[in-house]
């Protein structure tokens, strides 16, 4: 995975004397860190976690992305093109505490990287994930799909002892029917339970696309489309689920119309687990109102048709400023914000 596609190899013959701060070192922020190396810039890129690539390397599985080749791009990056990519390193102004933050061993104040930079990309992420909005969704046994397969992967990587993987039932109920709540399913079938996949959409209208849908329906995961979990019931700990059909209306993987319908409701008995996959919130390294930077109302960073925030030198890219989405959109986000970087530093004095 070469994220310095555009020149070959070669580092620039002229080194520039401006430089960018990333932070994130996911599939965006590799994105723009190769576009403005090629071009000459100085880059420093902040990762909170042990080793760059973000979901690339702690969520999405090897047979769609081997983290060897995210691994050897970032060497690339270091080595050829002295990106200066420093891991376990959280940027924050007082931003939320999130999935993964326990690998961070040194904080940065945001304003400093801010004042010292020619230019700072913000590419963050969606490391929160949203609950099922379900009457006993506080009990034991439910889980994010995105907390369950980070601790799937730091273990594979030696991060975490075996202890502190997520332990899962022999029946597990997977919701959504997008990539993360897919992988998921994935890796509860691999490691030998079944799973039962219950999503919003019926399976024209998976985000994750209906040949994904069927891959696991082709391995026995039984699929209960156009349902959601209206009851979690156990006493203390999941034990089972009362599911209830829903008229939806979804789009591009936004549900813009949710109805239940009343007679529809069943119990599903002998669940063990929940493992819920139904959307991440956006998590910029600061607080609402921080600098007067402009957030959205569904958390994502505000910025122009330039990837410009609303501050000066500030640009936001990937799923932090656009929602989730999949890799090769955050690929295309991550090199369009390096290009108007690029523009705006060409111009500045």
């Amino acid at each position: 995975m070469r994220f310095t596609f555009m020149c070959k190899k070669e580092r620039p013959r002229v080194k520039l004397a401006k430089n960018v701060a990333i932070i994130g070192a996911g599939p965006s922020g590799l994105a723009a860190a190769g576009y403005l190396a090629c071009k000459g810039y100085s880059i420093t890129m902040y990762e909170r976690l042990p080793f760059p690539g973000g979901l690339m390397v702690f969520g999405i599985p090897e047979f769609r992305i081997p983290r060897e080749r995210v691994f050897h791009g970032c060497k690339e990056l270091e080595g050829i093109f002295d990106v200066d990519i420093r891991t376990s390193c959280k940027v924050t102004s007082n931003g939320e505490r999130i999935l993964g933050d326990d690998h961070a061993k040194e904080i940065v104040e945001l304003e400093k990287v801010m004042d010292e930079f020619d230019a700072t990309i913000v590419a963050t992420g969606t490391w929160i994930s949203r609950n099922i909005p379900a009457e006993g969704s506080n009990l034991k046994g439910i889980y994010s799909a995105l907390e369950y397969l980070f601790r799937c992967k730091a273990h594979e990587l030696g991060l975490i002892p075996a202890s502190e993987k997520i332990v899962l039932g022999s029946e597990v109920a997977v919701i959504g029917s997008g990539l993360v709540a897919i992988d998921a399913a994935l890796e509860v079938i691999r490691e030998g339970h079944n799973a039962h996949l219950i999503s919003i959409e019926k399976l024209s209208e998976a985000p994750a696309g209906s040949f994904e849908v069927n891959r696991l329906k082709n391995m026995g995961v039984d699929h209960t489309e156009r349902a959601v979990i209206k009851r979690v019931i156990g006493d203390g700990k999941v034990e089972s689920i009362e599911l209830v059909d829903v008229d939806a209306e979804v789009k591009g993987g936004l549900i813009l119309r949710l109805e239940q319908i009343p007679g529809t409701e069943r119990i599903v008995d002998d669940i063990d687990n929940i493992v819920a996959g139904i959307g991440q919130i956006p998590t910029p390294p600061f607080k609402k109102g921080f600098l007067e930077i402009k957030t959205l109302k569904w958390g994502g960073i505000e910025v122009d048709n330039k990837s410009m925030s609303s501050k000066q030198k500030v640009f936001a890219t990937g799923d932090v400023a656009t929602g989730i989405s999949k890799v090769g959109r955050a690929f295309q986000s991550g090199l369009r914000t390096a290009y108007w970087v690029d523009r705006h530093l060409q111009t500045t004095a």
